[in-house]
């Protein structure tokens, strides 16, 4: 019995990897290396895609509460009963995503990116000049949640391939073998 070097767990000493991280305990120390390069990189990119989903969900939950309080601000001229049921309608809309994405990140942040790319499109072909007026802000909201979409299915797909990885970060629970 050997133990792995990577997982800690005891292993055959005929085994050319380990069958629960899949570390080349057999392979040449360059190969050894490059593998726990790789998990350390995973696992960085992981973390981060954590991070930036917590600021997409901070850019929803803003944008929500933004939606929700400007029909009751004298500043925003809002006349018709539509415009007021449309605003908070909009906000608690952006606001429950905020709170789904945890729990399903890929649709709550893939869906409010799609309905503001849409919604930027209808106002460019409306009038170009509505989609350039406050056009920084436009671009943070897209970036923000265009970048904490690719950073979550990044992510995804590193936690569906390495399973030792999800359960040390605590995404799933394998047993050992």
């Amino acid at each position: 019995m050997t133990e792995c070097k990577n997982c800690k767990t005891e292993r055959i000493e005929s085994e050319e990897f380990c069958d629960l991280c899949n570390y080349p305990i057999k392979g040449t120390e360059k190969e050894q290396a490059a593998f726990i390069a790789k998990q350390i990189m995973q696992k960085s990119d992981v973390l981060q895609s954590i991070e930036r989903l917590k600021k997409s969900r901070n850019i929803l939950f803003l944008l929500g509460a933004f939606n929700i309080i400007v029909p009751f601000l004298p500043i925003f001229k809002i006349s018709t009963t539509f415009e007021y049921v449309f605003s908070i309608s909009l906000g608690l809309i952006l606001v429950g995503f905020g709170f789904l994405t945890f729990k399903k990140p890929k649709i709550a942040l893939f869906i409010p990116l799609s309905l503001f790319i849409i919604y930027y499109v209808i106002l460019f072909l409306i009038n170009p000049i509505y989609l350039f007026s406050g056009m920084i802000w436009k671009m943070i909201i897209i970036m923000g949640l265009g970048y904490g979409y690719l950073s979550v299915k990044k992510s995804d797909k590193i936690l569906k391939e390495n399973t030792y990885l999800a359960s040390v970060l605590g995404f799933v629970k394998i047993e050992n073998q």
